[in-house]
This record gives C-alpha cells, sequence and structure tokens, in this order.
C-alpha cells in the first residue's frame, strides 16, 4: 500500500479559462528541467577579429575557479554578458512539474526606484519536476523496489504521482526545485493539479525538507503506508 492507494481522488481538474492561465498551486504545467552536473560547463565565445561584432569562435569547457572573474574581453553583441559573468551550458528536458510557489510582492509603490532592474521583483513561480518511473519503454526511470518505498513516503525528497494523462507515473523531486517565470516559452500549463489531500501532503513534506519537524499527522501516515510495504522492498534491519 502507498499514499496513491489512501489519498481518492488523488488529481483535480482546473479551467484555464476560468484561471486565464494563472498559475495556482499543485497545478502541473510543463517546463525545461536543467540536468545538473557536479562540474558546471562554459561556453567561451569570442570575436575572431576585433573589428567583428558577433561572436564567431567558441569552446565548451568545465568552470574553473578562475571563471567569472574580469577578463578584459571585447563585448559580443547579443549576448550583453557583463564582465564578471559566463555563458553557462546545460542539457535540459521538457518535463511536467508541479507548481509549489506563486504570488510574488510586487513593488508597485516604488517603480522608480526599481527602475531598470527588473530582476528585483520577478513574478516568477517555484516547481517541482517529475521523473519517470522505470518500464519497457523507460529503462532509466526509478526502479521497482525503489519507487515502492517512495510510494510508502521512506525518501524525504521524492513524492509518487500515479499515471493519469497527461501525468505519467512518475516521481516528483523536492531537490529539483526551481523558479519559472510563466506566460514565457519555457512554461505551458495543464488543466488538472494535485487533489488538496495529496497537495497537503507534498506540501508537508516540502515543509520538514526545509527543516521544519515532523507534524503527527505525517509521521501516523507514514505509519500506515510502511507497515504496508512489501517485504523485499524492507530496508534490511542491522
Amino acid at each position: 500500500m502507498g499514499i496513491t492507494q489512501l489519498i481518492d481522488p488523488f488529481y483535480q481538474s482546473l479551467d484555464l479559462r476560468a484561471l486565464k492561465n494563472r498559475p495556482v498551486i499543485g497545478q502541473f504545467c510543463w517546463i525545461a528541467a536543467p540536468h545538473v552536473e557536479k562540474t558546471p560547463r562554459i561556453m567561451e565565445v569570442e570575436r575572431a577579429d576585433p573589428t567583428e561584432l558577433f561572436a564567431t569562435k567558441f569552446k565548451i569547457r568545465n568552470m574553473t575557479d578562475q571563471d567569472f572573474r574580469k577578463k578584459g574581453k571585447l563585448p559580443i553583441w547579443s549576448l550583453t554578458l557583463r564582465e564578471t559573468e559566463e555563458l553557462l551550458i546545460r542539457k535540459a528536458k521538457k518535463r511536467l512539474a508541479i507548481t509549489v510557489a506563486t504570488g510574488n510582492t510586487i513593488f508597485d509603490d516604488i517603480k522608480e526606484n526599481v527602475a531598470g532592474r527588473e530582476h528585483l521583483q520577478e513574478e516568477n513561480i517555484l516547481v517541482l519536476p517529475l521523473y519517470g518511473v522505470e518500464s519497457a519503454g523507460h529503462e532509466g526511470g526509478f526502479p521497482p523496489i525503489i519507487a515502492a518505498r517512495i510510494k510508502a513516503l521512506m525518501y524525504r525528497q521524492f513524492f509518487h504521482c500515479p499515471f493519469q494523462s497527461p501525468v505519467y507515473d512518475a516521481v516528483v523531486r523536492l531537490d529539483r526545485i526551481q523558479p519559472v517565470i510563466p506566460h514565457y516559452p519555457g512554461w505551458k500549463p495543464e488543466g488538472i493539479a494535485l487533489s488538496q489531500e495529496a497537495l497537503g501532503v507534498l506540501m508537508a513534506m516540502l515543509r520538514e525538507y526545509f527543516g521544519a519537524p515532523q507534524d503527527e499527522e505525517m509521521k501516523a501516515l507514514r505509519e500506515i503506508v510502511q507497515d504496508a510495504l512489501p517485504e523485499d522492498a524492507k530496508i534490511p534491519q542491522k
């Protein structure tokens, strides 16, 4: 038994027209999820000739301690890199994600004070990306024994989502939380969200992940689902 058997319904439908595409907490959306690398890679670009404004040469290399320092390089048209900025290159994949934070404070009363510094008040959202469970068509996903433990809430950074189109059988990764700016390419909302009960469990896990103590309801829920865990999925006692 796992939380997907205890919580019914697990999802709820959303009316995107009524929402006017406004993101809401618990809603699924498609995002560009970057691959996390141990060593970031940098694309080093330069002009072939000092009189040429565009980048005509480049190389991809690992980041070093010498990066993000002033180098006195000539600026390149359209990149707008500042002296202490670098161009990171990362793999990314289109993934479903769950929205867990919306509604940043916008300083309407002091617009003049932040003029030209739009990055200080982004209307972004925070999302948790989904990663597939192992199947015949997806051998690189979470293996069955790990998926069974995730359903039993044994891992603090993983939360299971059962299949219901467009949601695939997947694991939500709390350790891959990322900001996304909605209403731009790279964000596409879906008319489906977690039910209030399922969202309550996910948000309780998120609070724990950021250091809050486990509450009594989550403790009781974990005891129920872990008692029903198949023997071959239980962690051997030392």
